[in-house]
Formats: C-alpha cells, structure tokens, sequence
C-alpha cells in the first residue's frame, strides 16, 4: 500500500513538471518568433518577418488571448511597411491576406495602418476603373480597325470589278467589230452579244451597290454599339422605376410644380403633391438634358463617396429619398429631380482638407471648418441647368437643418425648411444609422427608425411616416 503511495507521488510530480515545462516552451517559441521578425525586419526581409511575428501574436493569443505590449510595436512596424510595399506594388491576394489578417489581430490596428488600408482600396478601386477604361479603348480600336480593313476590301473589290467590267467591254467590243467586219448579215447574233453586255454591265453596278450598303451598314453598326454605350445609365433609371411599381415609370423632364421654370417656389403650391392633373410631356431635348443631369450627379456622387470615406452614401440617400417623395405624393419628375440633387449634396466635402475628414477627433476650430461644406458647394455643382437650381440648392444648402430651428446654416423652422432638404435630413440620418462602416457595427433598420422617431424635434415627421411605410 505504501509503495503505490510513493508511486502516484512520483507520477504526480512528474505529470507537472512536464505541464510546466511545456508552458515554459511555448511562451520561448513566441519570444523566439518575435526576436527572428525583428532581426528580418531590420534586414529588410519583411516577407519573412511578416510571417514570423503573425506566429508569435498566434501563441501568445492562445495562451492568455493578450498580445505582449513589445509584440504590437514590432508588429505595427511590420505590417505598416507591408502596407506600403502593396501600395507601391498592388497584390490582390496579398492584400486580402493582410486584411484577414488585422481582423484577427485587432490590436495591431492604429490610425497610420487604418490610413493606409483605406488608400489601397482606393487605388484598387480606381485601377478597376483604368483597366475598364482599356478594355473600352481596346473594343473601339479593334472597331476601327475592322472598319478600315473592310474599306480596304471593298475598295478592292471595287477596283477588281472594274477591272474586269473594262476588260470585257473591250473584249465584247472587239467581238462587235469582227461579227461587222466578218458577216454584216449577222445582226441578230450581234443584237444578242449587246444584250448579254447588258445584262453583264448591270450585275455589275448591282455588285458596286451591294458593296456600297455593306460599308454603310458597317458603319451604322459601329455608330449604334456607341449609341448602346450611351444608353447604359437610362437603362439603371428604368430598373430602378420597376421596383417602385410594375406600371410606374419615371418620366424625366422640365420641372413643373414645386418649382417653376426661373428656380422659384409656386405660390399657393401643396406642400408635397401639386394636383390630379396629368404631367406635362416633356419635349425630347428636356428628356435628354435630365438624362445628362443625372449621369453628370452620379459621377460627382462618386467622387464624394471616395473623397469622404462612405462606401454607396450618395447610392443609399438617393434611392431613399426617391421613394419617400413618392410615397409623399410628389410628382414623379419632381421626384427624379429629388433623386439627382440628393446624390451631390454633400458636394461641399470636396473642399474640406483630408486631414479632417479623416481624423478621430476634431478641435472646436476643425469642427467649425467641416460645418462649412454647406457653403462650399457651388463651384462643383456648376454643371445644373437653372431650372433645376434651387431643388440642388437647396438640398446642399438646407440638409442639416432641425425641423424645431436647431440646425444650420440658418436655424430655419418647420416648413420653412425646404421640402428637399426635410427628406434628405431623415434619409441621411437613418442612412448613418442603419450602414455598417470599418471597424465599428452598425444599428438595423428597426432601431434606426425608433431612433429617429424618438427625436421628432428633429425630423419632420410626415417624412418618418412615409420611411415607416417603405422599409
């Protein structure tokens, strides 16, 4: 009995001193692991040390889920020069292996790594964008080629068949004048061979138009893939407008309604919808000008969203705001005015420094600079037609005011403020709310709204309502 005492003693202390020493070991491998990424990384080897210090924060995270303070210094340093080799030489799926990579190892993340991120991702944006572009330089060069080369072969072609239509002119000729010389009784024969050159002179000149009609409709089927082309963004418009209703279309014209041709209100004009009168048709120069207006704002809208930082805002307000106007009763123009303005009007961004947009935390002075984009929009909003003005500028001007007078720029109240401006206040707002943004989560629509309905002194509250109704 004692003997097996003894020996479950000695098991015992054996079973710990193995525990101890393998947690020993593991705490050295990490060590080992983050000494090996630092001597890479001071010799330039950053493939190597990236590799090495993603091992350490590895073990150390499954020992305790903390990574050493010296760990994140280390690798704050490594993953910011493997940032900037991939901004200098983009890899896709070494880029996605880094992000992957930040997610798992949070702490690393800082303000200089996070910066960094967001300037590759735009670059891969805009190389998307570059390489789309070639693609299309590339279509219409090897159009214009085919063009020429088949000018060239109908010109061939033509030149050949004249060739040969004067060389059996002469040949037949040749045949007149034998036939009269030899056997002047012979009129007959001689009357056949004119007709048969007829016949001949005529399949050739049928041959010389058919030609002409292949390079005319060549032409014309280069000239209606540009047209195509062209048509793309009128094509978006339409499918935004079957999901709104199966019979409702969006007619893009003059504004008539809330606002007159001269850019100024409507006396006596409803506050949302104007009568149960039919629309005025627009002409197709009005349909047209519309159809550039919003080509022009969806380029404009992008750059903003770039510039600032949100991924699909002017996206996400604009569709919004389209269809709360709908759901108001606003005219379906009136509304489609509404949808291009609310994709330009934070415009004012674009002349605010990067600086402070993208910092954490803003001073008085900085906070006061960003309150300013609502001044700073005319310059990029140059391109509106005057009819269409004041919807645009208004909606750039108004969009941050309080529905009780306790917004900016001008403290404006209840239904002095815009029409424009009351729906883009709530579409922005629940828009913010409900978006997911990098490194930090989201609110669902459900809670946005209850958000949004719990500050009424806010928002108009005819503009909840209907957002209630759409979501």
């Amino acid at each position: 009995m004692l003997r097996n005492k003894k020996l479950i003693t000695v098991l015992l202390s054996l079973i710990c001193l193995l525990a101890g020493s393998y947690a020993q070991g593991t705490v050295n491998l990490a060590e080992r692991y983050l000494n090996q990424a630092s001597d890479a990384f001071e010799d330039g080897d950053i493939n190597t040390a990236y590799k090495r210090i993603n091992s350490s924060m590895t073990i150390s995270m499954s020992e305790d889920s903390i990574i050493p303070a010296n760990t994140l210094v280390v690798a704050r340093q490594i993953y910011k020069q493997r940032l900037l080799t991939l901004k200098r030489k983009y890899d896709e799926p070494d880029f996605i292996e880094v992000k992957t990579n930040l997610e798992k190892f949070s702490p690393v993340v800082n303000t200089e790594i996070t910066k960094l991120v967001r300037q590759i991702e735009a670059m891969a944006v805009q190389a998307e964008k570059d390489k789309a572009a070639a693609k299309q330089d590339e279509f219409q060069n090897a159009l214009k080629s085919s063009i020429e080369e088949a000018n060239e072969s109908s010109k061939a072609a033509i030149e050949e068949l004249g060739t040969k239509m004067i060389e059996q002119q002469e040949k037949s000729n040749e045949n007149v004048n034998r036939y009269i010389e030899q056997n002047e009784k012979n009129n007959k024969q001689t009357q056949h061979s004119f007709r048969m050159l007829f016949i001949l002179i005529l399949i050739v000149v049928i041959v010389v138009l058919l030609v002409i009609l292949l390079i005319v409709a060549i032409v014309r089927a280069a000239a209606k893939a540009n047209r195509q082309q062209q048509q793309q963004y009128v094509e978006a418009f339409k499918l935004l407008a079957a999901n709104q209703s199966q019979t409702n279309q969006i007619m893009i014209g003059g504004i008539a309604g809330l606002y007159s041709e001269d850019g100024l209100k409507l006396a006596g004009a409803s506050s949302w919808s104007q009568t149960a009168l039919p629309e005025p048709e627009e002409t197709p120069e009005e349909k047209e000008e519309l159809r550039q207006l919003a080509a022009k704002c969806e380029d404009l809208g992008a750059q903003i969203d770039q510039f600032t930082g949100r991924k699909n805002n002017s996206k996400n307000v604009s569709e919004l705001v389209f269809k709360i106007a709908t759901k108001l009763g606003v005219r379906q123009h009136d509304a489609m005015v509404y949808f291009c303005a609310s994709m330009v009007y934070d415009a004012g961004f674009l002349d605010i420094s990067e600086e402070i947009l993208q910092a954490e935390s803003l001073t008085p002075e900085q906070k006061a600079e960003l309150d300013k984009h609502v001044e700073k929009y005319e310059s990029h909003l140059q391109f509106v037609p005057r009819r269409y003005w004041q919807v645009f500028d208004d909606a750039a001007k108004y969009h941050h005011e309080n529905f009780d007078g306790s917004g900016r720029p001008e403290g404006l109240k209840g239904k002095d403020i815009p029409d424009i401006a009351r729906i883009i206040r709530v579409a922005d707002s629940f828009n913010a709310l409900s978006s997911r943004r990098t490194f930090r989560g989201g609110t669902d629509k459900e809670s946005a709204l209850e958000i949004l309905e719990q500050q009424s002194n806010l928002y108009d509250s005819e503009v909840i309502a209907a957002l209630k109704d759409i979501i």
